[in-house]
């Protein structure tokens, strides 16, 4: 990748699966196969359910008709035979009174299992969102994290996928009974009356009009809302991880205000997505009233002075209390569709970030001719290697070659910003170079598996991070299942037994969140056990002793000369004692390598090197004019 190449924002790079442009589709067809047999007892059983409730409208006509006029209601009773009807009042009840209790067993049963089995599916889907989410920060390569502020990863895996729950338990089901009751809803009206029924759905244009108007108008509303949430929260954590600078820099005051100016940015998006809906939402409730009370007026002329205007056909009094029934649900499931769509469209915000995470580039990748790294000797070799990071101005990197043989200690030194720390992250492949190749015993790292790469290098930062379990844990982390003893040897190596055995659960004490209860040297000889209980070909140690004490800097420098003794080993440092005596010293400034060779060799030669020694040992007071940032 080179330079001008930057990374996308996760909202922005949503591609469909298999081309679809609407994300909802998207994920129910790749995670409902592998819930299909769940998804069909819950979509029949809540098909069951709503037709079932309006049985009870049905029968309550059917009972009116058959009490006023003392015979066989005119509304014949399509639950049971014409013949089964029986012709006196006495009958007509008690049969109808048998199918209420029928119904209402009936209705009861199927919302249990509609109601357990959609939570199944929810919680399946979920899960596999979830675990497929985590999974794809996983993957992602290093410059993503560069870019991308934490918070809004954060807001991802938890604020979108919990809006998702939402929908999956209840946009989705409400959507499958609101189709459900308006299909069969217009069934039984059409059945029943179809004049009045066609009267009654005059007004579905219009409800479905500003339904339309409305979903286009809210959901780059809800986008907004989106993005100020996720910067919301990538400020509160910045805020909590540097707790400890701020209070000593006493800026509390100023943390506050930027809190309350995100904040303040996120209240302000979510308003006007509020006042959009709240309008939205009156003038539906309003329209609904209108409908109504129409079908009542309308409805109740119809039953009392017969058929007005064109209209022909007569309305009993039993129909006529069913269609007010019916009616009155006809257009509150209309105007649910309001809340459908408003729960769809906040979905569907959520849904295009998550799966923005699903897709996002990973440009460190192997090819499909990728071969594993096995039995490493440690012979590396740079070759005309150049990188620049994503969105950088300028190479950080220009043409870096040289060797290192199995069992070399190669200490790399040089100004700050001169690209130490990146020469070794190609290594590690956590990007990939621009151009020139890296090779480990002549294999190109590009054309081996990650996982086989980072399995042969061992590696500690200069700020190593420390999970929140054990001391045991921690240095175990490559290799849970090891034993006691290896452990310990480890922890010999990287001599961090003794102060380990001090500790109050010695190997079970607790580190705290990212090693907090130990202190920076205690940290580092940790990190560098878990490295070595890795037992790995290639160990690099960037700036190991750039935040230790002198007396552990010299117990790391001591576990050099035995650690390098069996595999490459590559240091950065800028105390220059630490890599005093590695077999050889590669000198960078500017991206390039000046000078290279053993500590004696390079002070004679009174270049970078000699200046730095200078430095480093207090023999200057005044930085050396090859140290001085260029333009000074």
């Amino acid at each position: 990748m080179t330079g001008d190449e930057r990374h996308p924002d996760i909202s922005a790079v949503y591609e469909a699966d298999s081309g679809d442009s609407d994300p909802i589709i998207a994920l129910m067809r790749r995670y409902v196969p592998g819930n299909t047999g769940v998804f069909a007892i819950a979509v029949c059983t809540t098909i069951l359910h709503q037709l079932l409730t309006l049985v009870p409208p049905y029968l309550l006509g059917v009972t009116l008709d058959a009490f006023f006029t003392g015979q066989r209601t005119t509304l014949s009773l399509v639950l049971v035979p014409h013949a089964w009807i029986p012709s006196g009042t006495r009958g007509q009840f008690g049969l109808i009174a048998g199918l209420f209790v029928a119904t209402a067993l009936a209705t009861a049963l199927t919302q249990a299992v509609q109601v357990v089995t959609f939570r199944w599916f929810q919680q399946s889907i979920l899960h596999d969102l979830r675990t497929d989410a985590y999974d794809a920060t996983q993957r992602l390569d290093m410059a993503f994290f560069e870019t991308e502020a934490t918070g809004n990863v954060m807001s991802v895996l938890n604020n979108d996928v919990n809006q998702l729950q939402e929908f999956l338990l209840g946009g989705l089901r409400q959507s499958i009974e609101s189709t459900t009751l308006l299909v069969g809803l217009l069934a039984f009206m059409i059945g029943l009356h179809w004049q009045l029924t066609l009267f009654s759905m005059s007004f579905l244009p219009v409800m479905l009009g500003l339904v339309y108007v409305y979903q286009r108008a809210i959901e780059p509303r809800y986008d907004e809302r989106r993005s100020a949430v996720g910067e919301l929260n990538t400020h509160v954590q910045n805020a909590i991880g540097g707790i400890e600078t701020i209070k000593t820099f006493s800026t509390e005051r100023r943390e506050s205000a930027q809190h309350r100016s995100h904040s303040r940015a996120f209240w302000e998006a979510d308003w006007r997505a509020a006042k959009l809906s709240g309008l939205f939402y009156s003038t539906r409730r309003l329209l609904t009233e209108v409908m109504s009370l129409t079908i009542v007026v309308v409805g109740g002329w119809w039953a009392l002075f017969g058929p007005p205007l064109v209209f022909s056909s007569p309305l009993s009094a039993g129909l006529f209390v069913t269609f007010l029934f019916y009616g009155r649900r006809l257009v509150q499931e209309s105007s649910q569709i309001g809340d459908l769509v408003d729960t769809y469209t906040d979905a569907r915000a959520s849904t295009k970030r998550v799966f923005g995470l699903l897709h996002y580039p990973s440009r460190i990748s192997g090819s499909d001719e990728a071969e594993q790294l096995e039995h490493v000797d440690g012979r590396v070799e740079y070759r005309d290697v150049s990188f620049t990071y994503p969105g950088a101005d300028s190479p950080t990197l220009e043409c870096v070659t040289f060797e290192a043989e199995p069992g070399e200690f190669v200490g790399l030194v040089g100004p700050t910003g001169a690209g130490k720390s990146t020469v070794l992250k190609l290594l590690l492949r956590l990007y990939d170079t621009d151009e020139g190749t890296i090779t480990i015993d002549g294999t190109d790292v590009s054309m081996t598996t990650v996982g086989s790469l980072r399995g042969a290098i061992g590696y500690v930062s200069q700020d190593p991070f420390l999970f929140g379990g054990t001391v045991r844990e921690n240095i175990a982390y490559s290799d849970p299942n090891a034993d006691e003893r290896r452990v310990v040897e480890a922890a010999k190596r990287a001599n961090a037994h003794e102060f380990i055995r001090d500790l109050p659960d010695g190997y079970d004490t607790a580190v705290g969140e990212r090693g907090v209860k130990l202190s920076g040297g205690q940290r580092q000889r940790i990190a560098i056990a878990r490295a070595l209980l890795k037992d790995p070909p290639i160990l690099i140690l960037d700036e190991a002793t750039s935040h230790v004490d002198n007396q552990t800097e010299l117990l790391i420098q001591e576990s050099l000369s035995d650690l390098s003794a069996s595999r490459t080993t590559f240091v950065i440092a800028h105390q220059l004692s630490t890599v005093r005596e590695a077999d050889r010293l590669l000198v960078l400034r500017d991206g390039r390598i000046v000078e290279s060779g053993y500590h004696e060799e390079l002070v004679e030669r009174d270049g970078l090197y000699a200046s730095l020694w200078e430095v480093h040992t207090g023999e200057t007071t005044e930085l050396p004019e090859q140290l001085r940032p260029h333009g000074e």
